[in-house]
């Protein structure tokens, strides 16, 4: 097998999305973990600029690889969870299993999250179902027991995920893909004779009432209390608190590897480590800023026009024309889409692909994708013709438009990105420190303030500098200027949760309790932290602030 590098009609939008990767790392505060993930994914590029070099004809063999490494995760995850159960003692006969199996366990950001895992199974199990319909057709008995085996080890491994998330997102890439030939069979039976529906009408209709009734099950798990109802809730405030990270970094990003420490800090609240992920498309935008993140939508178009219109072409062709040696790579359009489904899914409550430090598998299926579609080294790339250049410049002028009408606030916006990047520098030296910031030196914020007192003289309703002045002030023990600051940012955002927390804080220092308790019952871990501040304010020699949170400690111990 000879494999050269060929053009490919992703090339133009994924060089926008390595250059927004490369803007993310330089304005990154994390330094060594930024350029850890910055080298991962461009592992990812990598590995679609491997895929795609592959002929064709090997495509399938391509796809076979698919469930030994699906399996691979699977063995992996359980082992690793044994030994974080407490079978370490098995590892000292191993001494490789124990240097691997270590890092699960003094690495926070290599820890196997079951997550994770269910949704690179998940991704990987539609190719699995391809490769053993082909290995069953050809009458390989070879193949097909090593993917049935492996088929197997995989469904075992995202079970034992418990990752709902990933099921529901199988599910619905693998039903995407079924759909298809029982619609064949709906058309051609007599449950549709008195009144006959075209093939393709009927497979629109499946899929519509199967979003639906996904839409319908998760209104239903989280409004009756149903199970796994409070984990959706839980993802779906998790969402929440990304989206108003978004808004503070609406120019370059976050820089990469930055989300664990700005959820923590700005949303939570709190000075520990939290690691977590937000869905995958919050997580770019937050620290791609939007080019980044638009760049990987285009990237999702792009692979899906590729492959609807491959399936088409197939599916033009006399049936059966996947029993043909013209046909071996039908299966895998299916498989393809399937993928994709996959991951729109998942990408919606979990962020397997790029959260953490990324995965080299980010662009696999869209390699996929460009390798079973009737691709050519001469092809143009996906939107470059006229109609889109007219649309491009329609959009160019909106835009302009929008900078003209709207300067003042655009400005202020840049500003109060400047703020809240430079605060970030100054903030996280030295993050998780662990312990509440209350009397710290911040000499070295003084840059950000700056930016952030500009931002409001151009806008006085800017949220992200009213809550970023707030916290500084509450920092500094100012807690009249922290009221003012941080009321102005509830009153443009009531549902921020890190304004919502700090505003009820700052009430209680001030000694309005009437006005925090509200506030403080929206908040689920304050009993519990407040008690902590009454002990933190005896520390600190602040008699009288430890007094008041005693108080506000009593009042939500007896008022859950």
């Amino acid at each position: 097998m000879q494999m050269r590098l060929r053009r490919t009609p992703l090339d133009f939008l994924l060089l926008l999305f390595f250059l927004a990767l490369f803007v993310s790392l330089g304005v990154s505060y994390s330094g060594w973990l930024a350029l850890d993930k910055f080298w991962m994914l461009t592992g990812a590029v990598a590995v679609y600029y491997m895929v795609t070099a592959v002929p064709r004809r090997y495509a399938l063999w391509v796809a076979a690889a698919c469930g030994p490494l699906a399996a691979g995760f699977t063995i992996f995850f359980i082992t690793a969870d044994l030994w974080h159960g407490g079978l370490a003692f098995a590892a000292k006969f191993f001494t490789p299993l124990n240097r691997l199996l270590a890092l699960r366990l003094f690495w926070p950001l290599l820890l196997p999250h079951p997550n994770v895992i269910a949704g690179h199974i998940a991704l990987l199990l539609p190719y699995t179902v391809a490769v053993w319909l082909y290995a069953r057709r050809d009458k390989k008995k070879q193949l097909a027991l090593v993917t049935a085996v492996c088929l197997v080890l995989s469904l075992v491994g995202l079970l034992a995920t418990r990752s709902v998330g990933a099921w529901l997102a199988l599910i619905t890439g693998l039903s995407v893909w079924a759909f298809w030939p029982l619609s064949g069979w709906l058309a051609a039976s007599r449950l549709v004779a008195v009144r006959p529906l075209s093939r393709r009408a009927i497979y629109g209709g499946l899929v519509a009432i199967l979003v639906l009734m996904e839409f319908v099950a998760v209104w239903l798990a989280v409004t009756q209390n149903l199970p796994g109802g409070q984990t959706i809730a839980e993802r779906l405030a998790l969402a929440n608190g990304t989206w108003r990270l978004t808004q503070d970094y609406t120019w370059l990003g976050s820089g990469l590897a930055t989300f664990p420490s700005l959820y923590a800090e700005y949303v939570v609240v709190i000075p520990n480590f939290y690691l977590n992920y937000s869905d995958f498309y919050l997580d770019v935008l937050l620290e791609l800023g939007p080019v980044g993140a638009i760049c990987l939508l285009a990237i999702w178009a792009g692979l899906l026009w590729l492959i609807v219109g491959a399936l088409r072409r197939s599916l033009s062709r006399p049936y059966p024309h996947h029993n043909t040696k013209h046909g071996d790579v039908y299966w895998l359009r299916w498989a393809t889409l399937s993928s994709f489904v996959v991951i729109l899914v998942h990408g919606l409550v979990d962020d397997s692909l790029y959260g953490g430090l990324g995965t080299p598998l980010l662009f696999f299926t869209p390699a996929m994708a460009v390798l079973v579609s009737h691709h050519k080294d001469k092809e143009k790339p996906l939107f470059f013709n006229k109609r889109m250049a007219w649309v491009t410049a329609v959009l160019l002028l909106l835009l302009a438009g929008i900078l003209v009408g709207f300067r003042r606030q655009i400005t202020a916006s840049w500003y109060a990105y400047r703020g809240a990047h430079a605060m970030d520098l100054a903030l996280f030296a030295d993050w998780p420190s662990n312990r509440w910031r209350f009397g710290d030196d911040t000499t070295l914020l003084e840059p950000a303030r700056l930016y952030l007192d500009r931002a409001l003289q151009l806008d006085n309703h800017n949220r992200t500098a009213h809550q970023r002045l707030g916290m500084l002030a509450l920092w500094e023990m100012d807690i009249d200027t922290a009221v003012f600051h941080l009321q102005q940012a509830y009153a443009q955002d009531p549902t921020h949760r890190g304004v919502i927390k700090s505003l009820a804080y700052a009430y209680v220092w001030q000694g309005q309790p009437e006005k925090a308790y509200p506030l403080l019952a929206q908040i689920p871990e304050a009993a519990q932290e407040i008690e902590i501040y009454a002990s933190f304010w005896y520390q600190l020699d602040q008699p009288g602030l430890a007094e008041k949170a005693a108080v506000a400690a009593a009042f939500l111990k007896n008022n859950p």
